[in-house]
């Protein structure tokens, strides 16, 4: 990984920054041996295989293949390049950043540029506000029952017609590519700039370290799109943010509640319910969830009553259970969205919906007591058909039972036919889930010959690799019999020619440093981590050796008997040698 920071620099913020303390904020730790285990927050997953290394200060996770050293996994769980990644680690443990590294990497440059870019716009839309020409935005905002403090809070603005805001970036000092890069500004096919937002009310999008990142922008009228959000840039992406939560994170409460729409969110903070967030304009990604999840236990969803919201509420629903969240929904009878319901009902009966809020168990079976009769036969088998299917993905036997016995009372089936079914169901799944692990695996075919022989080759330069780096007493022996031709070409001979220039100044290889500052670092994790639970490391070095030596006196054999330049008694002479070795 190229690094702006020095060497001595780099270990002390790793040094600093406990890899097992940094993990244990986004992922529930459990001993295992040696070693630390949870449930991967990189993939969906049900039996942990994501692992914790206390004494090499690494992790790598053996069903998604990610891994590196405490600042990797900042990069990965908080979306940063690797220049963030140390900053932020050393700002935690309270390290000054070396002068001599204040030099950016060009994605980390590029953001910085659209922090200021954007909060410049930020500041324009916010002034329009307030002359002659915000009059109709300060209306609609009226007519919104926003108040200034609000406005203030979440820096709300208004957008003019026209090309204004690229007129005052440039007069800023900001080249039209970099305006254009921001998202500020499109170029149509004469290659002119135009405002990306025109006669909208702006909501400056702002991430938790307070970086204006983008921006949504609603019309006042009944003209479409409703809501224009920022490009895609290298500051935002719709997919890795919320709307709301630099505030909502700070909320006291164990759960935030989801909402559709920034106007939403605006309503609920201003009246005093502060753990709101929403997406950007997109149904919930994998992302958000993730984020979710690493702040709060719980959700409550309280998307919108239409169809539409409906549909949305059940996605998300999916997704977020996935990620093993709590998750409730919230209805609102007689009300389209939050907003609506507090001004017509007040914030007291909303927060009273909040502590009513259905489980999402519940909120299913209530949506599907809507769709069927149950007074008709067919109706009411395809009702319990239909949530044998849900209680199937019921991990706790009790409150599965429980919901059975519930079913059965309101039904008139026994709830032991309900449990049956949902066993049936669940052993389809699991052949299901047999069958498609099967399909992923090679055939005895496909290993076979130098596909299997490459395995067991690779298998053993991992081995060696390890044991170079951590063995010091076998390493003195191995740096006098290996070198750089030993190890296939890419990674693992890089990873080799490192550990080797350490080793040969007679200094112990620190496998963390090696991992921040090789591009592949979860790869270089991954050999550095597993040590394959070799007991006799000597022996397991030998072996390593032999089957590295083997392979390369086969491949000179094959290289030998094809070199049509060589004669047949030299051909039989240098092959006798190569057998006799």
């Amino acid at each position: 990984m190229p690094s702006f920071f020095p060497d001595e620099f780099l270990q002390e913020v790793i040094d600093r920054n406990d890899i097992v303390d940094v993990v244990s904020h986004y992922v529930k730790l459990k001993r295992s041996g040696s070693t630390m285990k949870g449930l991967c927050p990189f993939h969906n997953e049900k039996t942990p295989s994501f692992n914790v290394s206390a004494d090499k200060q690494l992790f790598y996770c053996f069903g998604c293949a990610k891994g590196g050293t405490v600042i990797n996994f900042v990069m990965q769980i908080e979306n940063l390049d690797f220049t963030e990644s140390v900053k932020y680690l050393a700002e935690k443990v309270g390290l000054d950043i070396p002068e001599n590294s204040s030099q950016s990497s060009i994605s980390t440059e590029a953001r910085q540029l659209i922090y200021k870019i954007n909060a410049e716009s930020g500041r324009f839309f916010y002034s329009n506000l307030f002359g002659e020409k915000g009059v109709k935005a300060m209306e609609y905002i009226q007519k919104r029952q926003i108040f200034q403090n609000t406005v203030n809070k979440f820096g709300l603005g208004y957008s003019l017609e026209g090309n204004l805001l690229i007129e005052f970036l440039r007069e800023k000092g900001y080249t039209d590519e970099q305006i254009v890069a921001s998202g500020m500004a499109g170029k149509n096919d004469n290659g002119n700039l135009y405002d990306r937002f025109r006669n909208r009310l702006m909501f400056p999008i702002i991430d938790v370290r307070k970086n204006v990142i983008g921006f949504g922008g609603r019309v006042m009228d009944d003209s479409m799109p409703k809501y224009l959000n920022s490009p895609e840039t290298a500051a935002f992406s719709k997919s890795y943010n919320l709307f709301g939560l630099n505030f909502a994170k700070a909320s006291k409460e164990d759960f935030f509640i989801l909402v559709e729409g920034y106007m939403d969110v605006i309503a609920l903070h201003q009246n005093g319910i502060t753990n709101a967030v929403a997406t950007l304009g997109t149904a919930l990604t994998l992302e958000q969830a993730r984020i979710i999840k690493r702040m709060k236990p719980e959700v409550v969803i309280s998307y919108d009553s239409d169809e539409a919201g409906q549909k949305a509420t059940r996605r998300a629903i999916e997704l977020l259970a996935d990620e093993s969240l709590n998750v409730r929904v919230l209805t609102m009878a007689g009300s389209k969205d939050p907003d609506e319901y507090i001004k017509n009902n007040g914030v007291g009966a909303f927060k009273e919906l909040i502590s009513n809020s259905k489980v999402q168990i519940e909120y299913k079976i209530a949506k599907l007591k809507e769709k069927y009769d149950l007074s008709i036969t067919q109706d009411k088998v395809n009702y319990i058909n239909e949530i044998a299917s849900e209680f199937a993905n019921i991990k706790s036997p009790v409150e599965r039972e429980i919901y059975a016995n519930k079913i059965a009372s309101e039904t008139g089936v026994s709830a032991e036919s309900i449990l049956r079914e949902v066993e049936r169901l669940n052993l389809i799944k699991q052949k299901k889930h047999q069958i498609s692990e099967f399909r992923g695996q090679p055939s005895v075919r496909a290993v076979k010959g130098n596909n299997l022989e490459k395995i067991r080759l690779y298998q053993a330069e991992k081995i060696l690799l390890n044991i170079f780096c951590f063995n010091n007493e076998i390493a003195v022996e191995l740096l006098k019999e290996l070198s750089t031709e030993y190890f296939s070409e890419g990674l693992h001979r890089q990873l080799f020619d490192n550990i080797y220039a350490i080793r040969q100044k007679g200094m112990q290889p620190d496998a963390k440093l090696i991992v921040s500052q090789m591009p592949q670092s979860a790869e270089v994790a991954e050999i550095l981590y597993d040590d394959k639970n070799i007991d006799n490391p000597q022996l397991g070095a030998k072996q390593a050796v032999d089957i590295i030596k083997n392979y390369q006196r086969k491949l000179k054999l094959f290289e030998t008997l094809a070199n049509s330049e060589v004669t047949q008694s030299d051909k039989l002479e240098e092959i006798n040698e190569l057998l006799g070795k």
